[in-house]
């Protein structure tokens, strides 16, 4: 007998390509790749590199979801460590610290189930979250310092930005809200996810003000 045909009218395989669209569109793969597909979008359209046109008006910087926002305005750690790192590099030694800055899921295995492994765990979220602070405070004064230099493509590199980085967002918090790693590893991945939220979310709000006329700085 010969091969059955899956679909017997064109009518049918329409319909079923139609369903699997459908089908993958509200799946969370689906989102996560119409998310980025839109923050790329967004960072090609407004690329202005050796354009005549005009500035965008700020209501055309893309709208940040209030979870991302809820994020970025969550109160820091309070504590020796995170203070220590937020002062200074030198302060610690964070040789073993760059792999944290990466996505998920991570290389190093699992700690063991014990008391100190547990402490070691907080230590190092509070230290992550002051390493991140430094590294904040030293974009922010290089930012200064290229605004008040007059570099004319700041504005656009940061919009630019915003679309790549909302991309990164996206598909982090879909990767936490569905993982099953560890606790360490799990909270490094929220530590990363309310960086990227900061970082978005001051680019975003110093966008404002330089398409407004006013500067974001003082």
């Amino acid at each position: 007998m010969g091969r059955k045909a899956r679909y017997l009218t064109l009518a049918e395989k329409t319909a079923a390509l139609h369903r699997q669209k459908v089908n993958h569109a509200q799946s969370e793969r689906g989102k996560a790749t119409h998310r980025l597909r839109r923050s790329q979008n967004y960072a090609k359209a407004h690329s202005h590199k050796g354009s005549s046109k005009p500035p965008l008006i700020s209501s055309q910087l893309p709208p940040l979801p209030r979870s991302l926002i809820n994020l970025a305005v969550t109160s820091l750690p309070d504590g020796e460590l995170f203070h220590l790192a937020s002062q200074s590099a030198d302060n610690l030694d964070e040789s073993e610290l760059p792999q944290w800055d990466n996505n998920p899921p991570y290389t190093m295995p699992p700690p063991s189930d014990t008391r100190a492994e547990v402490h070691f765990t907080e230590n190092l979220v509070q230290v992550m979250h002051g390493r991140n602070s430094c590294l904040e405070k030293e974009e922010l004064q290089q930012r200064v310092q290229k605004y008040t230099a007059g570099v004319l493509n700041l504005c656009t590199e940061m919009k630019d930005a915003i679309g790549v980085l909302l991309g990164q967002w996206y598909i982090l918090q879909d990767y936490i809200s569905g993982t099953k790693d560890c606790d360490r590893h799990f909270r490094m991945a929220q530590c990363l996810l309310q960086w990227r939220a900061r970082r978005i979310y001051l680019y975003h709000t110093e966008v404002q003000k330089m398409l407004s006329g006013l500067n974001p700085y003082i």
